[in-house]
């Protein structure tokens, strides 16, 4: 089954790291969905599955960063078949002992991190029940 993804980046404390926020988030489901052999981010189907996915990253200081912390919230409706099923999945992650060197590649990190476990815990298994 066909899946449409749609990602935004809702918040973030500094716009220098929302596009690795972005990038995180949409590489992270494209991983997720793909894997599963069930679903395909690659060929277009009649029914399909659109995903909307948004994330928020905050710091507890913007200019030196010690803790990191994301929302995901990830929106799935299925198209195409007229049932009109739907649901929502949220996660969330703290990470302490930020690299102020390196605040992107943990803004990357900490968001891929929380979509891996929401995709895993309990997107994919709502899209298994809308694909029967």
């Amino acid at each position: 089954m066909y899946v449409s993804i749609k990602c935004s980046i809702k918040d973030v404390f500094d716009a220098a790291y929302k596009s690795a926020a972005l990038t995180a988030l949409s590489d992270g489901i494209r991983e997720a969905v793909d894997a599963d052999k069930n679903f395909s981010t690659k060929k277009a189907e009649k029914l399909t599955i659109v995903l909307t996915a948004n994330a928020s990253v905050t710091a507890d200081d913007k200019t030196a960063p010690k803790q990191l912390k994301v929302t995901v919230g990830i929106d799935g409706l299925l198209t195409g078949s007229g049932a009109g099923q739907a649901f929502k999945a949220t996660g969330n992650g703290t990470m302490d002992g930020v690299n102020p060197k390196k605040v992107d590649r943990d803004v990357a990190t900490l968001v891929d991190d929380v979509v891996g476990d929401v995709m895993k815990g309990k997107v994919i298994p709502q899209m298994l029940k809308m694909k029967t």
